[in-house]
């Protein structure tokens, strides 16, 4: 009787979920997708009371959405929403999918929290959204992803704290010329049965050059997965298109040359205090490492893993990977000594990784670093550029999974744990050192069977190679002789046993 009631249950379930999909479903999306890049593009701008056009940061920061105010307060995923004003003024639709019907979830004020009283026009919009699962505690409730501002969304895993992003499509990033920012501009949110696992959603995608319809769902856990599937139009010829793209920061880490340099700590307004204000009292990051990732890790066809530790350069710099299987953006180092920052708890961001789950087509995966002049913009963005750019009125459809998480997946192989540059321009030379970890478990290897291999670009020459034991695992120190100081060059390093990697591989740009 038991199995019969279980059966049964699972036949009602599927039997809903088939009527939800005939309301709403990923077909209609990609259809409106399509009608939309037959249409000329039109700025979806909300009309705005004069108040909500004048807040400034903290002003809106002010303004806090009601977690008992959460939509679907008796399912497993609950849902907020984000406020329009300050830098959020798009236009953004939210439906919920019922079961016979599809149900406009309007802006309403007695959603929020404000702590001064403002105007409204009557047209407002939300902006976006946020996710969130019952707490341990009572009453409580935890957020752990949120949808605001173009096409941008994240998410954390349980216990971790809010870092880098993804976005639904990245149009023209890193060209000498305005990178465009497609918006997601309608949502259409399938309401969790109480014993669902996961949250489903449909997402409209619009910009000057390109539409798209995309399918969304989420499971929340020790590990949150998205298993992602779009269909996207093109309405012009674009000089970049990058799928799948995720987007950190990168300030400083170990391997930066010079910290920055702070404010001066004190800062004189009388005139006649002529010793103090005639100094400058410049004084050094306290902090070893500011970022929310400091690598690039790739999975390629050869079996290689490859390691790009990240940089926050002096001018704008692109790099492609060939033969990717999946992709991350790393947060490596996870213990609070390697960033002193109690406050912004930078040990505790989520790593992110992309797995295709189609073919993605021939392509590469594109590292563009900006350079940065604080902690708080993102510089990085890593993602899959097609190796040839659809033409106006063609379509392409992709999917895959995205994975945020903490740890990294058990290996056999060594990764890297840091890297240290010193450069010399006088003398032309660099000095790396790079630590390697062995893997938990592994076993004891005779040091006759490892040894590093070092490779330079063309016209530079690897000296000093010094291979050293440490608690961790092994130390390679080289230096770098560039005859042309001043160029980029490629360098890598793998440690070798018997002539096989058994190391990730490390591959630097240095563009001192």
């Amino acid at each position: 009787m038991k199995i019969f009631t279980i059966l049964l249950a699972l036949i009602l379930a599927r039997a809903t979920v088939a009527q939800e999909e005939n309301v709403f479903g990923y077909r209609d999306v990609v259809q409106k997708a399509e009608v939309l890049s037959k249409q000329p593009f039109v700025i979806q701008n909300q009309e705005l009371s004069p108040d909500l056009q004048n807040l400034d940061y903290d002003l809106y920061r002010r303004i806090r959405f009601l977690p008992e105010r959460s939509v679907w307060r008796d399912s497993p995923y609950r849902l907020g929403f984000f406020h329009p004003g300050y830098y959020f003024k798009r236009r953004v639709l939210f439906e919920e999918i019922e079961k016979d019907r599809l149900r406009d979830i309007p802006f309403s004020p007695e959603y929020f929290y404000y702590d001064k009283p403002l105007s409204f026009s009557g047209h407002e919009t939300f902006v976006g959204f946020k996710a969130f699962v019952p707490s341990s505690q009572p009453g409580v409730q935890d957020e752990f992803m949120s949808c605001l501002g173009a096409s941008y969304f994240r998410a954390i895993a349980k216990g971790l704290h809010w870092g880098l992003s993804s976005r639904g499509l990245a149009v023209n990033t890193g060209i000498n010329g305005p990178e465009e920012f497609p918006d997601f501009r309608e949502f259409w949110m399938r309401k969790p049965n109480p014993s669902d696992d996961f949250l489903e959603f449909y997402v409209l995608l619009d910009s000057e050059s390109v539409t798209g319809g995309y399918q969304f769902i989420v499971r929340y856990g020790a590990i949150t997965t998205m298993d992602i599937k779009a269909t996207i139009f093109m309405r012009k010829k674009v000089e970049v298109l990058v799928l799948a793209p995720l987007t950190s920061m990168f300030y400083f880490g170990g391997n930066t040359v010079n910290k920055p340099t702070l404010k001066p700590d004190y800062q004189p307004t009388g005139k006649i205090e002529f010793s103090m204000n005639k100094t400058d009292f410049h004084r050094r990051e306290f902090r070893p490492q500011v970022h929310d990732s400091d690598g690039l890790l790739l999975d390629t066809a050869s079996g290689e893993r490859l390691w790009a530790p990240l940089n926050n350069p002096r001018a704008v710099s692109v790099r492609l990977f060939s033969n990717v299987l999946s992709y991350s953006l790393v947060q490596r180092d996870r213990n609070l000594n390697d960033y002193l920052d109690r406050e912004a708890e930078y040990h505790m961001r989520p790593s992110l990784t992309v797995i295709p789950k189609s073919d993605f087509g021939p392509g590469f995966v594109r590292l563009l670093e900006l350079p940065s002049s604080d902690e708080y913009s993102d510089n990085i963005v890593a993602g899959w550029q097609p190796q040839k750019l659809p033409e106006p009125g063609a379509s392409l459809e992709f999917a895959y999974q995205l994975k945020w998480r903490g740890d990294e997946p058990d290996t056999n192989q060594f990764r890297v744990l840091s890297t240290t540059v010193r450069p010399s321009p006088g003398s032309n030379e660099t000095r790396f050192a790079i630590e390697f970890g062995k893997p938990e478990g592994s076993e004891t290897i005779p040091v006759a069977e490892l040894r590093p291999y070092v490779l330079a670009g063309q016209g530079a020459q690897v000296k000093d190679v010094q291979f050293t034991p440490t608690d961790r695992g092994w130390l390679v120190s080289f230096t770098i002789f560039d005859p042309d100081y001043s160029r980029p060059l490629d360098i890598s390093c793998v440690i070798l046993r018997r002539d096989t990697y058994f190391s990730e591989k490390w591959q630097y740009l240095l563009n001192i």
